[in-house]
C-alpha cells in the first residue's frame, strides 16, 4: 500500500504518505486534527509533511459544515450541466457532456491583454447539489452557476458571479460564419474579425508556421468543413499548390468541367456582382488582386498606369458633376451597416464603428444577477495554460495561482548573463518587507480594490500598503527562480502569496474563531483549531475574505511574473515578447469545496496542491535542487492532493545555528543566487530530499518535467 495508515488512537484515521515516523509534536498535531468532530473520512498527510500553526504544513482535510480559518483559501465555481462551451470543430456542447466523454479537447480562451488563442482543456464534475445564480448578459443570454464564479471582465482581471453589479464589462467572445463558410472570431484587444484556423495556427496547435518559397501559406481544411478547425483537420499549403489541389479534383468530375456547369458558374457569378454583398466581396477580392500585382510586377504597373491621371481626371470630373454621379454619391452617404453585436442598422462605416464604441464599448454587459432557490450538480473546465475558457453565451470565465512558465529560450542562452538578471530582478521586483515606491497602472486597475471597503474591518487601514505591496515576493520560502529542464529548455518559476494583507485578513478571522470557542466554552486540543460553522455570518465573512485574498495573491503572482518576463526577454530577445510554450498555476494554501467518496465536503490544502486527474501542478525543491512540473492521478485516499515541495526537515533557527556561510556556498554551487547569512535558513539542507518526496508519492502525481535551478532570488 503506497500509504501507511498511523498506530493512533482517533475518531478519524491518519493516512501518510511521509515514509518516515512523526515526531512527538506532529504526531499531537495530527491526532489534534483527527479528534475534530467534523471531520471527514480521514487526514491524509503529505510526503513533505512537517510542524505548522494548528495543524501540520503538508496535510489535508475534508470537514462536513465546517472550515478553520488557520487555513487560506479559495472555492472554485462551476457551472449547470447543460451550460454550452464552444468548441474549435464549430459546435457547441454541454459541459456534462464534455465531462462524460473524458477525453481532451480543444477551446477558445483569452489572455489578461484581451487576445484569444486556442488552448486545451479537460471537463469533469465538481460539485452536487451546489446552489445557484443566473448571470443575465445584455446579448439576451442567460448563465446559471455557482456564486462563487469568476468571470472575465473586460481589463482582464476576475470577479465572482454574486459580486457582478448591472452594467459591469465583461470580456467579450463574439464569432460568426462569413459568407465563405469559416469561423470568424472578433478579437476584443483590437476589435477585428479573425479567422478562427489561423487562431489555432498562431496558438502553436499545428506546429511551427512554415515559409513556403514563392507561395503565400494557406492553411486547408481537409474535409472540406471550412467551420471545423480541429488541427487534424488542418494543414498548412502554399496558395499555387492549394489551387492546383481544387484544380486537380476538378479534373476528376467532368461534370465540373463541362460547358454546361461553366456556363451556370459565369451566370452565377454576374449575378452574385449585382448584389450589394457581392459586389463588395469582388471589389475586395479585386484590389488585393491589384496590390498583388503591384508589388510583384513594379514595372509593368508603372508602365500600365502611366498617365492614368491625366486621361481619367476629366472623366471622373464629369461623372462626379452628373445627375448619376450625384445620386451615386449620396447613395453611399446614405448605406446602412448591420452592427453584428445587437443587429442596429446604422448609417455609413464610420457610423457603425462609433456605434458599436458607444453601446457595446467591445464587451457585454451585466444585466443581473438573480439568486436561485434550487441546486444542481455543476461541472468545471481545467484549461493549464490560460485558465479561462469561453463560453456560448459570448464571455469568459475562470478555471480552476506557485507559477512557472515554459519558454522557447534554451540554456545556452543563458550564458554569462545569469548574474545581470538576478540584479535586474532584484531591482524591479521587491523582496522581504520592502514594497514598491510607485503603484503600476495594472495594479491600479485592478477592480476588486473595490471590494476593499467590505473587507474586515481590522484591515481597512492597510489599502495602501496592500497596493504597494501588490507585485512583491516577500520573504521566507517565497523564490523567483530561472530553472532548465532535461531538454535544457528554460522555464520562470516563482513562489508568492498575498502578503500581508492575506496574513492580516486571516489574523482577523482566526482572532473571531478564538472568541467565539472561548465565549461557546469549546475545548479544543489546540486554539489555533478554532473554526467557523457554514451558514454562520461568520462563515460568509471569512469565505468571502478568503475569496479576496486568493484573487489578491494570484494578481501578484501576474505582476511579478510579467515583469520577471520581460526581464528575461530583455537579455535573451532583445526585449521581443515570447509566448510560452506551457504555463502553470497552482494553489498550496487554501481550501475549496469539492465532492469526495460521493459527498459534498470542505477540503483545506495546508501546504499541499491539488492533483486530480490532468491537473498541472508544481512541486519545488531547494535553492540547490530539483524541482517538478506534475499532473495529478486523481488519488481518492488523498483527497486528489500531493505536496506542495520537499518540506522543511530543520526549523529556520536549527538550520542557522548548524549551518555556515561555507555550507551554503557549497550546497548551491552552480546556482546564481545571494550567498549569505540573510538566507542560510534556506540551505538546501534545511529541507527533505526532493528525490524521496517524490518517490512516497508517485501514487498521486507523475512528472512531466524535471527542472533544475540556475538562478535564485531570494526574500
Amino acid at each position: 500500500m503506497p500509504y501507511e495508515k498511523l498506530e493512533i488512537t482517533t475518531p478519524a484515521p491518519v493516512l501518510s504518505w511521509a515514509n518516515h515516523p512523526l515526531g512527538a509534536e506532529e504526531t499531537k498535531m495530527a491526532k489534534n486534527v483527527a479528534s475534530l468532530p467534523f471531520v471527514f473520512k480521514h487526514v491524509a498527510l503529505m510526503p513533505d509533511v512537517h510542524l505548522g500553526k494548528g495543524a501540520l504544513v503538508g496535510s489535508v482535510l475534508a470537514t462536513k459544515e465546517a472550515i478553520i480559518p488557520a487555513a487560506v483559501g479559495v472555492d472554485i465555481g462551476c457551472f449547470t450541466g447543460d451550460t454550452l462551451i464552444p468548441l474549435v470543430d464549430g459546435q457547441s456542447y454541454t459541459i456534462q457532456n464534455l465531462a462524460e466523454q473524458d477525453q481532451e479537447f480543444i477551446v477558445y480562451a483569452c489572455t489578461p491583454r484581451g487576445k484569444i488563442v486556442a488552448a486545451k482543456a479537460t471537463a469533469r464534475l465538481t460539485r452536487r447539489n451546489a446552489p445557484l445564480v443566473k448571470v443575465i448578459l445584455d446579448n439576451g443570454r442567460e448563465i446559471t452557476c455557482t456564486p462563487d464564479h469568476q468571470f472575465m471582465l473586460r481589463d482582464g482581471t476576475y470577479k465572482e458571479a454574486e459580486l457582478l453589479q448591472p452594467g459591469t464589462s465583461l470580456m467579450p467572445f463574439y464569432s460568426q460564419i462569413d459568407k465563405d463558410g469559416y469561423t470568424l472570431i472578433a478579437q476584443p484587444y483590437s476589435s477585428r474579425w479573425q479567422k478562427a484556423h489561423w487562431i489555432i495556427a498562431r496558438s502553436g496547435l499545428l506546429g511551427e508556421i512554415p515559409k513556403i518559397e514563392g507561395q503565400r501559406t494557406i492553411i486547408y481544411h481537409r474535409n472540406f468543413n471550412e467551420s471545423d478547425n480541429r488541427p487534424e483537420n488542418l494543414e498548412f499549403m502554399g496558395n499555387r499548390d492549394h489551387s492546383a489541389y481544387h484544380r486537380s479534383l476538378i479534373e476528376c468530375n467532368q461534370h465540373w468541367h463541362s460547358p454546361e456547369f461553366e456556363h451556370k458558374r459565369v451566370t452565377s457569378l454576374a449575378e452574385k456582382a449585382k448584389t450589394l454583398e457581392g459586389y463588395q466581396y469582388y471589389a475586395e477580392r479585386g484590389t488585393k488582386n491589384i496590390l498583388r500585382y503591384m508589388e510583384q510586377q513594379p514595372e509593368h504597373f508603372r508602365n500600365a498606369i502611366a498617365g492614368n491621371g491625366h486621361r481619367g481626371k476629366q472623366y471622373l470630373v464629369e461623372y462626379n458633376k452628373s445627375d448619376k454621379g450625384r445620386v451615386k454619391s449620396q447613395e453611399i452617404a446614405n448605406r446602412y451597416y448591420t452592427c453584428e453585436i445587437c443587429g442596429a442598422e446604422v448609417k455609413t462605416p464610420i457610423g457603425l464603428h462609433n456605434h458599436r464604441r458607444k453601446e457595446h464599448q467591445c464587451n457585454h454587459k451585466v444585466v443581473a444577477v438573480l439568486p436561485l432557490n434550487y441546486t444542481e450538480d455543476v461541472y468545471c473546465l481545467t484549461v493549464p495554460e490560460y485558465h479561462n475558457f469561453a463560453l456560448t453565451a459570448g464571455v469568459f470565465v475562470h478555471n480552476c495561482g506557485m507559477c512557472a512558465i515554459k519558454t522557447s529560450f534554451t540554456g545556452e542562452q543563458l550564458e554569462g548573463k545569469l548574474k545581470k538578471i538576478r540584479l535586474d530582478i532584484e531591482a524591479a521586483i521587491p523582496t522581504g518587507f520592502n514594497e514598491n515606491k510607485d503603484v503600476e497602472k495594472s495594479v491600479t486597475n485592478w477592480q476588486r480594490w473595490a471590494d476593499f471597503k467590505d473587507l474586515h474591518r481590522g484591515v481597512q487601514d492597510l489599502k495602501g500598503k496592500a497596493m504597494k505591496q501588490m507585485g512583491s515576493l516577500g520573504g521566507g520560502n517565497h523564490f523567483i527562480e530561472v530553472c532548465l529542464d532535461t531538454e535544457n529548455q528554460v522555464w520562470l518559476m516563482l513562489h508568492s502569496g498575498s502578503r500581508n494583507i492575506g496574513n492580516n485578513l486571516a489574523q482577523c478571522h482566526i482572532n473571531t474563531a478564538k472568541e467565539l470557542a472561548k465565549m461557546a466554552g469549546n475545548h479544543l486540543p489546540d486554539s489555533d483549531l478554532a473554526h467557523f460553522v457554514a451558514g454562520t455570518p461568520e462563515f460568509q465573512a471569512y469565505w468571502r475574505d478568503l475569496q479576496w485574498a486568493q484573487d489578491y495573491a494570484r494578481v501578484n503572482r501576474d505582476v511579478m511574473m510579467a515583469r520577471f518576463k520581460r526581464i528575461i526577454e530583455k537579455h535573451l530577445a532583445g526585449g521581443k515578447s515570447i509566448k510560452p510554450l506551457l504555463q502553470v498555476n497552482c494553489h498550496h494554501n487554501y481550501a475549496e469545496k469539492e465532492v469526495h467518496f460521493g459527498e459534498d465536503v470542505y477540503v483545506t490544502r495546508k501546504g499541499a496542491v491539488r492533483a486530480q486527474t490532468e491537473d498541472y501542478g508544481i512541486i519545488p525543491g531547494s535553492m540547490g535542487t530539483k524541482s517538478f512540473i506534475v499532473k495529478g492521478k486523481g488519488n481518492v485516499h488523498s483527497f486528489c492532493s500531493c505536496s506542495h515541495g520537499a518540506g522543511r526537515l530543520l526549523s529556520r533557527n536549527k538550520a542557522k545555528n548548524l549551518y555556515t556561510l561555507d555550507d551554503l556556498i557549497e550546497q548551491t554551487k552552480g546556482v546564481e543566487c545571494r550567498k549569505d547569512s540573510g538566507v542560510l535558513d534556506e540551505i538546501p539542507g534545511a529541507y527533505k530530499p526532493i528525490d524521496q518526496v517524490m518517490e512516497n508519492q508517485a501514487d498521486l502525481v507523475e512528472v512531466v518535467a524535471t527542472l533544475k535551478q540556475v538562478m535564485c532570488v531570494k526574500g
